[in-house]
């Protein structure tokens, strides 16, 4: 019998009933069954979705389009596990206020590497690879399940993880500079 993958809401529900648990972990333990997933069969209600969604793939691009979904996956949750490394205290955090308070740089961290990855993968888009309805497709995907209004990054309002104006000026700034550095 296969197991039931985690959802953002389970792990959820046992913070309230444990522990609290610093977004950062929530992040990592939400990201964690991509290696095994990537594994699985493909579904035919996730196949339909993805192709009725994204009109340039189709059934036999999903192979390739889960090998790539799930390479990308790990390549972002790797970003998150490289801050918790950083910091051997941040997931020992007992409130949000906590949260905030000692983790906000990482959050603030890995925005910054999340959407500069995203960068680039636009940046290497090439309309005329074989693969590029695959390749533009995982990216929407991804950018949908990391940092649209119902993505990952939403959980940031669960600590109340304030996006002001010099927060938002540090990643633009980031990003800025990153894609200068990309043309030359």
């Amino acid at each position: 019998m296969t197991e039931t993958p985690l959802t953002v809401q389970d792990i959820l529900d046992d913070a309230e009933e444990s522990k609290y648990h610093t977004l950062l972990e929530i992040w990592s333990k939400v990201i964690e069954p991509a290696e095994k997933e990537r594994t699985e069969q493909i579904r035919p209600q996730w196949a339909n979705r993805i192709c009725n969604t994204y009109r340039e793939i189709n059934f036999r691009d999903m192979p390739a389009f889960r090998k790539l979904y799930f390479d990308r996956v790990q390549e972002l949750g790797k970003i998150v596990d490289l801050e918790i490394e950083s910091d051997d205290e941040c997931l020992n955090m007992t409130s949000p206020e906590e949260d905030i308070e000692h983790n906000a740089h990482h959050y603030i961290n890995i925005l910054i590497n999340w959407q500069t990855t995203f960068l680039t993968w636009e940046l290497q888009w090439d309309t005329q690879s074989e693969d590029a309805g695959v390749d533009i497709a995982t990216i929407a995907e991804l950018h949908r399940m990391f940092l649209a209004q119902e993505g990952l990054v939403s959980l940031l309002d669960q600590i109340k993880f304030e996006l002001t104006d010099n927060v938002r000026e540090t990643i633009a700034t980031a990003l800025s500079d990153f894609e200068k550095s990309w043309e030359g």
